[in-house]
């Protein structure tokens, strides 16, 4: 009997704790986000997140890719893919990030050697840091940035298609490319 009553409580604290995990907006591990509105998100480990509403910041240590989805601020360590998304303010990102149908109410800043802006809007300033590597910015397809490409520590070079639209460059170069831009959805 006693036996149990320990593996019955065992049990039940595993569940609560499992339950926890799956609901907590700080977590570690595979962290999912589905349909749904949250305050905020903290995570330590790969990130997905689809349909999501969040009314505060979202925080990742590990990969975030997301869609459909809005939020405050955004800082990630990692790297980042964004479709469909709306960041009313900052973004600090340190990882690689490719954003398609994304409006990015302020400027961004970005440590990394590569960045992909699709069919985006950057309303405000993109700073992007490579000690490293000479960094590229590749503006596609209807990228409009309405601040200055600042090349943070390495020269960087924005490879451009047409219909596209920035600010000043500093310390980098630009050079066109070619790129047949299908009607990009929103939805």
């Amino acid at each position: 009997m006693y036996k149990l009553k320990i593996n019955v409580a065992a049990l039940i604290l595993l569940g609560l704790f499992s339950s926890t995990a799956i609901s907590a907006e700080k977590d570690s591990g595979v962290c999912v986000f589905g349909n749904e509105t949250v305050d905020s998100v903290v995570c330590y480990g790969p990130t997905v997140m689809k349909q999501t509403i969040v009314k505060g910041d979202i925080k990742v240590v590990g990969t975030l890719r997301a869609e459909n989805i809005s939020a405050r601020n955004l800082q990630v360590q990692g790297a980042v893919e964004l479709r469909n998304t709306l960041i009313s303010q900052t973004t600090k990102i340190t990882g690689t990030l490719t954003a398609t149908n994304v409006e990015f109410k302020q400027g961004i800043a970005v440590e990394s050697d590569s960045v992909i802006l699709i069919n985006t809007k950057v309303n405000g300033m993109v700073t992007i840091t490579s000690p490293i590597h000479n960094p590229y910015l590749q503006v596609q397809c209807g990228t409009v940035i309405t601040g200055a490409v600042l090349f943070d520590g390495k020269a960087g070079v924005i490879q451009q298609t047409g219909g596209t639209l920035i600010g000043n460059i500093s310390n980098g170069s630009k050079e066109r490319i070619e790129r047949q831009c299908a009607a990009l959805s929103s939805s």
